[in-house]
């Protein structure tokens, strides 16, 4: 009896994404709009620790921001993981600009708003949804 194997793919299982799903880019959204409330200086990848901030160093919040945190803790649980929440914005930061709601460059060190676009209209969703 022989034993024929299927060709091998020469991408691995682990392969870096290179486009975000709809799901994935209104969660890393999400998440940018969180942190641009409770932090508009801090860097992106200061969102990890913010989910996982404890609630006693959280009394720095307003009222409003601690509903926001809570909410974004129990929506965006799957960027606690430092690793994972850096490579979707390496993927975001690549991705064509009239997609997006927000400016990432290309470090993925800075962000902001855009002001103008059809993305502008999903801020309004992103407020919504932590609201």
């Amino acid at each position: 009896m022989t034993h024929t194997s299927r060709p091998r793919s020469n991408t691995p299982a682990t392969a870096p994404r290179t486009v975000l799903s709809t799901r994935q880019l209104v969660d890393l959204e999400l998440g940018l709009y969180l942190l641009h409330q409770l932090h508009p200086s801090a860097p992106p990848a200061a969102l990890p620790e913010l989910l996982r901030f404890s609630d006693e160093t959280s009394n720095q919040f307003t009222p409003r921001q601690q509903k926001y945190l809570n909410r974004g803790r129990m929506l965006l649980a799957q960027f606690t993981d430092k690793l994972h929440w850096q490579s979707l914005l390496r993927v975001y930061a690549s991705a064509p600009d009239y997609r997006l709601a927000y400016d990432l460059n290309q470090e993925c060190t800075h962000f902001a708003e855009k002001t103008v676009g059809f993305s502008r209209n999903r801020l309004g969703v992103l407020r919504k949804m932590l609201a």
